[in-house]
């Protein structure tokens, strides 16, 4: 179905859809999540409910709500809530912490800010002298009462009147803010209007070929733009969705069954993970229709579809420019492409002039709507790499690419620094920042090298202060207390020099194309384990808690 043309761009916000079928189909279940099922009219009244006591908080039309939770029902409500007061939801990553939280708390503008009580802590730690809010809401599961600073987020969740408020609110209006990796510079802060949010949903929904007997599961944090289109694209083809915190790879199958589930978005190597168990009988009889699959795993692509019946699609595409290029499920299979241009899109391979290349040629992929609010609003607070991107009237998506005589496009590399690990982005300057607060190292350079399982790891090289020593284990314990888990290297090498440019640049394309050596030092190879909890040296028995990855 053409979803997107189905919908006036008056009615492309989120809360809107939500309300219009909670309108048509009250008892209809939108959505699950553990045990309990959630009806679309039982939830939609939870959410008007949570959106008049915000209001009475003092939170409304305009404000920046910075929010730092994991994924539960409570943050499904908020966000449509917010949305349905018009506020800006700021969702920030959950393993953020110390500069890196402070950054993005700082640039986002919030004067308000809604925690889980887990991560009070953290904040604290990057706000030591108290943290600026006007607001201050924290959500704990048990019973005791909150920090002094914080009011008690179960007031919001209080009996109110459960009608839906309606306020008149833009389309176009900012109704998103999400952070994604720098590449020479810090987290940039993506601008989304509720239109363009929306139309990410609708367009995944077109992609997919979606219907009212999909069931969508959706184990990504809610502070990447994915889970957000995915809920999106579960309202407008009026499907289900199953609910997860996190992946399990080893419950994945068990999901499957019990839930009915027809499609997921496969990121991060999730593919290559499923393809790694032995071949069963049953694996024909599942349920799913379709995987998003991006990038698309073109060495298994073909057993992927024939081994579990199912059909993937893909996309260029990113936070800031929309799915401008696709392969649907009714468009043929060229391997290695990420697919043709989208109806909603043009799209151009450039040089450094902004000059179009000739067919095969690499360049620099360049993006622009043919429709309003199709791609992003801009940086927050970073009006010069606004201006930058946005040159020549063509979003520069700082990624290399090329396409055929035929009119199929290729994703070749990132003209950034950026790094792809297990479905994260990483800024390469963010971690040789962190990496450089180590008294013993004078520099640092971070650079993506290939992981087995697709995607990258992150590698990383350090040349020492004069009279310093330092092992990698002291460093990987160093990083593990100052990054996200995921951004902590799996490969570190101590180093005299690194290749440079006559005027003292990093090479850093002459390190990747070199790649580890045998002298680089592994994580994994040595033993050393990285969780969501921490580090563990070598031998430590680690049981992962439930649901984790």
């Amino acid at each position: 179905m053409d979803y997107l043309n189905e919908i006036a761009p008056a009615d492309t916000m989120v809360h809107v859809l939500l309300e219009r079928r909670a309108a048509v189909a009250p008892d209809a279940t939108f959505f699950s999540f553990g045990e309990d099922v959630h009806t679309l009219g039982d939830f939609n009244r939870a959410a008007n409910r949570l959106a008049r006591n915000l209001e009475a908080s003092g939170i409304t039309t305009g404000t920046h709500v910075a929010i730092l939770m994991e994924t539960s029902v409570d943050y499904l409500r908020l966000w449509l809530a917010l949305s349905k007061l018009g506020a800006v939801e700021i969702p920030v990553n959950t393993a953020f912490r110390g500069d890196l939280l402070k950054h993005v708390l700082v640039t986002c503008g919030a004067t308000a800010c809604i925690v889980d009580e887990k991560f009070t802590d953290v904040l604290r730690e990057a706000y030591p002298r108290g943290a600026p809010f006007e607001v201050m809401f924290c959500r704990s599961e048990g019973a005791a009462a909150p920090a002094p600073e914080f009011r008690d987020f179960r007031v919001l969740l209080e009996p109110a009147d459960d009608s839906d408020l309606r306020r008149p609110l833009r389309h176009d209006a900012i109704a998103s803010i999400i952070f994604t990796s720098g590449t020479t510079g810090p987290s940039k802060g993506v601008m989304l209007s509720h239109h363009y949010l929306c139309a990410y949903g609708l367009m995944y929904a077109e992609i997919n070929g979606l219907r009212d007997d999909d069931v969508i599961l959706n184990f990504l944090p809610f502070f990447h733009i994915a889970a957000k289109f995915l809920t999106i694209a579960t309202l407008v083809c009026c499907g289900r969705m199953r609910l997860q915190k996190r992946l399990s790879i080893s419950t994945f199958w068990e999901e499957v069954r019990t839930h009915g589930v027809t499609n997921f978005v496969g990121v991060g190597g999730i593919c290559n993970m499923l393809i790694s168990r032995p071949e069963s009988p049953e694996d024909t009889s599942s349920t799913i229709r379709t995987i998003y699959a991006v990038p698309d795993p073109a060495d298994i692509h073909r057993e992927i579809e024939r081994r579990f019946g199912c059909k993937l699609t893909t996309v260029y595409g990113s936070t800031e420019v929309g799915l401008p290029l696709r392969r649907s499920v009714h468009d043929d299979y060229r391997p290695g492409s990420c697919g043709r241009v989208s109806p909603y899109y043009d799209v151009q391979i450039v040089d450094e002039n902004d000059q179009p290349v000739g067919v095969g040629e690499t360049g620099e992929i360049v993006v622009r709507p043919k429709r309003p609010f199709l791609i992003g609003s801009g940086y927050v607070s970073m009006p010069d790499r606004t201006i930058n991107a946005w040159r020549n009237l063509w979003l520069h998506s700082g990624d290399r690419g090329h396409r055929d005589a035929d009119g199929w496009y290729y994703f070749d590399d990132r003209a950034t620094d950026s790094i792809r690990r297990r479905g994260e982005n990483i800024s390469s300057f963010e971690v040789e920042i962190l990496v450089a607060k180590h008294p013993a190292v004078a520099e640092a350079v971070a650079v993506a090298t290939p992981s087995e399982i697709g995607e990258d790891e992150v590698w990383v090289l350090v040349i020492l202060r004069e009279n310093h020593d330092l092992t990698p284990e002291d460093l990987l314990q160093h990083c593990s207390r100052h990054m996200p888990y995921f951004m902590v290297p799996r490969y570190i090498d101590i180093v005299d020099e690194v290749p440079r440019t006559s005027t003292a640049k990093v090479e850093k394309y002459k390190i990747r194309a070199a790649g580890p050596g045998s002298s680089t030092w592994d994580r994994e190879a040595a033993g050393w384990m990285i969780t969501r909890d921490g580090v563990f040296p070598p031998g430590t028995r680690v049981v992962p808690k439930a649901g984790a990855r």
